[in-house]
């Protein structure tokens, strides 16, 4: 099956405008809720989760001043459950205004093996802010719709960004997977000696993930299984994050 080329990619734009949507609505949904625990997130509750976000902007605000090395780093102090949530709310929305006025081409380090260039980081904020929305939603009870340009996006991110950083014996040789979504958007990788590359396609993948691209996304981020996945559960297992 030929991939299907998914809708045109997100800009860094677009990805900040869903971190400032999906992370506000977690600051608002867990504020006053801060100990409901998070089933997703076992040994933390929605202050845990809040905390995690506002630290995570505090980590890309390092980087950014370290220019080029990998910062040095402390983790903020978990604030009062009255001050978590606004806390992280401001510690987002300031480093936001500031990724808008820098070049997306500034040299900062990241964890991947993508070039050490500031765009990695609003792509990785985006995905921090959606699944971890839906972490909160979740252990509210409340059912959310993620958007699907973000969770196809997801998807991709997965496959190009964290698979290549695997190690083990599952990473040698060569396998192949493919990930096809219901909504069209197809993805097909080889797995060889520890690298991963494009595939045009593949009549007869080693591992087969088919689903919503929802069910597809949260599933590699680990939050729920991947049912009626085929291949070996160790090449499945490899394929998810989170």
């Amino acid at each position: 099956m030929n991939s299907a080329p998914a809708e045109p990619g997100l800009t860094d734009a677009d990805y900040l405008r869903l971190t400032e949507t999906w992370a506000g609505a977690l600051f608002e949904i867990a504020t006053g809720n801060e100990h409901v625990d998070v089933p997703s997130c076992p040994g933390w509750q929605l202050r845990h989760l809040v905390h995690h976000m506002g630290n995570v902007a505090y980590f890309v605000d390092a980087v950014i001043e370290a220019a080029g090395p990998e910062p040095e780093f402390t983790d903020a102090e978990l604030p009062a459950d009255a001050e978590v949530c606004a806390w992280a709310d401001e510690r987002t929305s300031a480093l936001l205004h500031r990724l808008r006025g820098l070049d997306p081409e500034t040299r900062v380090w990241n964890w991947s093996r993508e070039p050490a260039r500031l765009r990695f980081w609003p792509r990785c904020l985006a995905h921090e802010a959606l699944v971890h929305a839906w972490d909160a939603y979740t252990a509210l009870g409340r059912p959310v719709r993620l958007p699907l340009r973000g969770c196809l996006d997801g998807i991709g991110e997965v496959l190009d960004i964290h698979l290549p950083l695997r190690t083990g014996e599952v990473m040698t040789g060569r396998w192949t997977a493919e990930v096809r979504t219901d909504e069209g958007p197809c993805w097909h990788r080889a797995i060889e000696e520890g690298t991963v590359r494009a595939l045009d396609t593949d009549p007869e993948p080693d591992v087969l993930l088919h689903g919503g691209a929802e069910q597809l996304y949260l599933g590699l981020w680990g939050r729920i299984p991947l049912t009626g996945a085929r291949g070996t559960e160790n090449r499945i297992a490899a394929l998810r994050t989170g």
